[in-house]
């Protein structure tokens, strides 16, 4: 096989979004130890690298939310999340003024009290945040709920709420709305939004902009999201990776090969802005 550096797909996920007009642990199922890590709001686009030209070729060209997007038309957009097979616990959230439990604080509130608290990170060596902590100091509320991805995160047969938002200050950032065993709604602060989410729910992420993207499933308890990879790799003194996918070790034409189905059911976000006072909610 042609050796070459494996080609990022880091520019899907930086124009994924260009604005608004448009807590976790890990569990490693890849032979590697287990390990906690944070979304890094701060990470930068996904490595450049893939296998072959033609695996290349599949993996960036593909439509980006900028590309596809429409004139928004707010009455077809909230038809459309009522219409939506979320939990009517998640959907109210945005529709009757519903509650939800913040991860952050563990406190019931409505959307108009949601906060934003700055999240501090410490990182290893692999450049993936081992710590976070809030910073209760510097607060800011969410100016606006912009679009949204809708899909079985964890398959427990219920469909979870991936919801993108412009804060007062600083750039996007999301929330994944979970209802938990218990029938309440609960919120996990996604830092980050240089990530893409397919139909299966699998999620494309970035440890840096020097490594190569990798494959994660989310899961949920009552205060963090709790990540397992599917892919993931390793760094070698020479430069070099290892890939592994699935528990094993594989060469980079079938790590790229994971990354390219995952492109091949990526979901679009949908449309619809919401602000904390406005009648929506």
């Amino acid at each position: 096989m042609k050796k070459s550096s494996l080609i990022v797909m880091g520019i899907f996920l930086t124009l994924t979004f260009t604005g608004c007009t448009r807590g976790s642990s890990t569990s490693n199922a890849v032979n590697k130890p287990s390990q906690t890590v944070s979304d890094n709001a701060e990470a930068e686009s996904l490595t450049e690298n893939t296998t072959e030209e033609q695996t290349t070729e599949a993996l960036v060209e593909k439509p980006t939310i900028v590309e596809t997007e429409a004139e928004y038309n707010a009455e077809e957009a909230k038809k459309a999340f009522e219409e939506s097979d979320i939990p009517d616990s998640i959907k109210n959230i945005f529709l009757s003024d519903g509650k939800f439990i913040d991860t952050q604080t563990q406190k019931e509130m409505k959307l108009s009290e949601y906060i934003l608290y700055e999240i501090i990170y410490s990182y290893g060596e692999d450049y993936n945040a081992e710590e976070e902590t809030r910073d209760e100091e510097n607060e800011c509320g969410v100016a606006e709920w912009c679009s949204y991805v809708i899909v079985d995160f964890d398959n427990d047969g219920k469909k979870e709420l991936f919801y993108a938002f412009q804060p007062e200050i600083s750039f996007h950032q999301g929330v994944i709305f979970h209802e938990h065993t218990d029938g309440k709604a609960y919120a996990y602060r996604h830092p980050s939004l240089r990530v893409n989410v397919s139909k299966d729910g699998d999620v494309l992420a970035s440890a840096g902009a020097m490594y190569p993207s990798y494959l994660l499933r989310y899961g949920f308890d009552t205060e963090k999201i709790i990540e397992t990879k599917i892919t993931d790799h390793e760094r070698q003194d020479n430069g070099e990776f290892k890939y592994y996918a699935d528990g094993h070790e594989v060469d980079q034409a079938e790590y790229g090969t994971y990354l390219e189905h995952f492109w091949e059911k990526r979901l679009d976000w949908t449309e619809f802005r919401v602000t904390p006072d406005s009648d929506e909610n």
